[in-house]
């Protein structure tokens, strides 16, 4: 038992001497995939349970991928590691060892090989994680929150607040532009037609309201995505720190609430609000 430690604090003085620019302790949370790349399917032999379980156990904030996570996470992604198993087994033992990479794909912790020689494979699976995860277990992790992590962040919720800003500027704009070209076209109109007694000028509206087409949000990671009734995605959602402003996903435009109700205002050089009926 004492080599078995020993061995593990080698190991660890090892990795940190070898990762020695980052350390586990710099990042707040652990991300675990809902399956590993050498198994057939999600969470086969509970793998990924078990390492989402012994990650908790350990100190870690645990996370599993398709799980909302929490908003500091959401604006930085840089937070957390991406943790992973990979398996270098031989004929006659199931070896595993446990990676953790950070948001620029660095490892930032490998640990040594956990090993089992049962037959079958569920338990000589588990064994040999649980084995591999002594050496995660060593690392006494606590978290130390690192400023220059935390400043990427920072970095990215002001780009995306600018950004929110500008978009909001470009279509108040672009609404007084097509106000006044209105209020011009109109009055060019109205001095036209005072023999047309029933004839009116046909103004461009401004909003469109959508009232027969309900849209339902579901949530995600990044803020909601919109589905129709044929449950097709119609239109992804990223939320931003204002509640009641999202960007629209791969479209120059953002969703905002005005009053009780939600509008799109796309900025494709013609101003366009549409009035969207959302059920949350």
């Amino acid at each position: 038992m004492f080599k078995k430690f020993l061995c593990i604090a080698i190991v660890i003085f090892s990795s940190l001497s070898a990762f020695s620019q980052n350390s586990v302790n710099d990042y707040k949370y652990v991300i675990v995939p809902s399956e590993f790349r050498f198994l057939d399917e999600p969470d086969e032999f509970q793998l990924n349970s078990i390492s989402h379980f012994l990650f908790n156990k350990y100190g870690f904030i645990a996370l599993k991928e398709d799980e909302q996570f929490p908003e500091d996470l959401i604006f930085n992604p840089c937070l957390g590691l991406k943790s992973d198993v990979i398996d270098v087994s031989g004929t006659f033992k199931r070896k595993l060892i446990i990676e953790l990479k950070n948001c620029n794909n660095e490892v930032i912790f490998l640990s040594q090989e956990g090993e089992s020689t049962e037959k079958t494979y569920s338990i000589a699976y588990n064994k040999a994680l649980r084995d591999a995860f002594l050496y995660v277990n060593a690392l006494n992790y606590n978290y130390k929150p690192n400023e220059t992590i935390l400043a990427k962040g920072s970095s990215k919720n002001k780009a995306a607040d600018q950004e929110i800003e500008q978009l909001k500027e470009e279509i108040a704009i672009l609404k007084q532009e097509k106000e006044t070209q209105i209020v011009s076209e109109t009055a060019v109109a109205v001095s036209t037609v005072d023999s047309v007694v029933n004839e009116t000028p046909e103004l461009a509206s401004e909003s469109v309201e959508t009232k027969e087409t309900v849209l339902f949000a579901q949530k995600t990671n990044s803020g909601y995505q919109l589905v129709n009734n044929a449950s097709k995605v119609v239109m992804v959602l990223l939320q931003t720190r204002n509640p009641e402003v999202f960007i629209v996903q791969d479209k120059n435009a953002i969703v905002i609430k005005e009053g009780t109700f939600w509008y799109v205002s796309e900025n494709d050089g013609q101003v366009k609000d549409t009035r969207l009926n959302i059920k949350f």
